[in-house]
């Protein structure tokens, strides 16, 4: 049977090793507000199709005090598929190396003004800690456009010269410019986990496209998000910051990711330290699902023996 892939692979949630299939990429119509500075980062593929034999997952298992778990088996995890239990793995990796495909998105927008310089720093801290020669990452900053779309390649001085120069202002076009980040990652073409680390308040005023378009653009690209809140605590409990929170939760949520606060004082450090250890604690899955031709879009769930907590996308699509 054939399936239609949408923008990137569409099964999975981030690309495997060598044994696992590879992923197909094109990139998705979605309208987002800089076009321009997306296919300046690369070709766009025609949609084919394309026979799939794997869904590949990322998953994060952690205890009840949120410790991460490590020297689990196959045997300790059931995967559903549309709550179907699912036997055939082809793949299992426990504390996967794989390459990052990273996209920093990085909000400028007037309402993170006061925060943005200490940001600044720890980002830069961030990547040079995390990152090795084979992984790939991309700065984007945003504010009603995406200001900056700058490969991080070593080349440190140049891109805190081109944050030194951002003065954040105006609106919030958070859901268009995670968009552009997962159609950037779409593109990828070797075997990585591919995720996205959003810097923001989650405040959204600016975007062309939805909370729910975004979400699907996210799960399209195979992509994870980890979401940095970085709103201060006073306004925290106001109507603008449980927006912000509720957004930020839900792209993190749907896709397998954390959902992460900036310290008091507005560090963002702590929360990138607990992104770094979760990314060398992940374990990597793929299965031949026996239901692949059930309907357009499959629900995942992955349980672990104990009542370990396991995180992973909540579903990929078929066409």
């Amino acid at each position: 049977m054939k399936v239609r892939v949408f923008g990137f692979v569409i099964c999975l949630l981030v690309s495997i090793p060598p044994s696992f299939s590879q992923g197909i990429q094109n990139e998705l119509g979605s309208a987002v507000a800089s076009k321009d500075i997306l296919s300046a980062l690369g070709p766009t593929a025609l949609t084919i199709e394309k026979k799939v034999q794997e869904v590949n997952l990322i998953l994060s298992v952690t205890d009840q005090k949120g410790h991460f778990v490590q020297g689990l088996s196959p045997s300790d995890l059931t995967i559903l598929d549309n709550d179907r239990k699912q036997t055939a793995l082809t793949f299992f990796q426990s504390q996967t190396e794989l390459p990052l495909h990273v996209a920093l998105v990085l909000d400028v927008s007037a309402s993170v003004a006061e925060r943005f310089e200490a940001e600044r720093h720890t980002i830069e801290s961030f990547l040079k800690q995390v990152t090795s020669p084979q992984d790939s990452v991309m700065l984007f900053a945003f504010n009603q456009n995406v200001q900056i779309a700058a490969p991080v390649m070593n080349n440190w001085k140049t891109i805190s010269r081109r944050l030194r120069k951002l003065k954040p202002n105006g609106e919030t076009a958070l859901y268009d410019a995670v968009a552009t980040a997962s159609q950037w990652l779409a593109q990828g073409r070797r075997p990585a986990r591919r995720i996205i680390i959003l810097i923001s308040d989650g405040e959204e005023n600016a975007s062309k496209a939805s909370l729910d378009s975004t979400v699907a653009d996210v799960l399209r690209s195979e992509t994870t998000v980890y979401s940095v809140n970085v709103i201060n605590s006073f306004s925290e409990s106001t109507e603008y910051g449980k927006q912000g929170m509720a957004v930020l939760k839900q792209l993190s949520d749907a896709t397998g990711g954390s959902y992460l606060r900036a310290s008091a004082d507005g560090d963002v450090g702590p929360a990138f330290g607990k992104i770094r250890r979760e990314l060398r604690s992940q374990y990597a899955v793929a299965y031949k699902p026996s239901n692949i031709a059930e309907q357009f879009f499959h629900r995942l769930k992955v349980i672990a023996a104990r009542n370990l907590r396991v995180r992973c996308r909540t579903g990929y699509y078929v066409r």
